[in-house]
């Protein structure tokens, strides 16, 4: 693995954070560190070494109707990682692209998203985009709340209001996201930046969320969003989602 850097550890660091700043998997950066036996240990001023990273190539589009869910993309055991065909690196993102890997998953059909056991999955449909699109909002944090693989010991896995917690914290300071309105968020989606509607349930439930997509903000209506959820849909708009609520959004880049 060639090296590209080495980086010494500073107070306040952790192994997610040096890999969100290298735009590395955390995993990639522990496969070029062999000497990290705790990956939730870090001593400052311990030198890391920074692998050098393959940019992804050019996306391919296909043309994914949002019907048929893509290869890779179907796994019903919600808390395992799925691989989905279609990625996006930060600086080739565009509306059709980021159209292209929502459509992928399909969440309206893919059974991945279908409410069961009296269980809704919409924080695993937010967490399957912005995996894809290279600006994730974890499913499963460690004890210090940054980004964890899933089932990785320590860790624990977050519903709609603890990402809430986790963008307002590690989200906004370390990670690229900020908090905005309705119209921003749309406008950004129009222009392939991920975009996220988030509503928190003051009684310590679920809470609920969805994607912004590229579309039209509509009077009565809101942005125009895809969600896994009690209901299941790939091209709707806040009020079929949320109703009456009002949820917080955020953006990145």
């Amino acid at each position: 693995m060639p090296i590209t850097a080495t980086y010494e550890i500073k107070p306040g660091d952790t192994l997610a954070k040096v890999a969100a700043k290298y735009k590395l998997t955390l995993s990639t950066l522990l496969a070029a560190n062999p000497q990290i036996t705790n990956p939730n240990v870090v001593v400052v001023g311990q030198l890391l070494v920074i692998p050098s990273r393959v940019p992804d190539p050019a996306p391919t589009l296909t043309n994914y109707d949002g019907l048929t869910p893509a290869p890779g993309t179907i796994e019903i055991n919600a808390a395992k990682l799925i691989h989905p065909p279609l990625t996006n690196e930060e600086a080739a993102r565009t509306a059709t692209v980021y159209t292209e890997v929502i459509d992928q998953f399909a969440v309206g059909k893919n059974p991945r998203y279908r409410p069961r056991d009296g269980n809704t999955y919409c924080n695993i449909f937010l967490w399957d985009v912005t995996r894809a699109m290279h600006c994730e909002i974890p499913h499963w944090v460690n004890a210090q709340g940054n980004p964890a693989e899933p089932f990785q010991a320590g860790a624990s896995e977050m519903n709609v209001n603890g990402t809430l917690t986790w963008l307002t914290n590690q989200g906004t300071r370390h990670f690229g996201w900020k908090p905005t309105d309705a119209a921003d968020a749309q406008r950004c989606a129009n222009e392939g930046h991920p975009a996220v509607a988030l509503w928190r349930n003051p009684t310590g439930g679920h809470g609920h969320t969805a994607v912004v997509r590229p579309g039209a903000l509509l009077a009565g209506r809101g942005a125009a969003i895809a969600q896994a959820g009690r209901l299941c849909f790939n091209l709707g708009h806040i009020k079929d989602g949320f109703g009456n609520l009002t949820p917080k959004f955020y953006v990145h880049g």
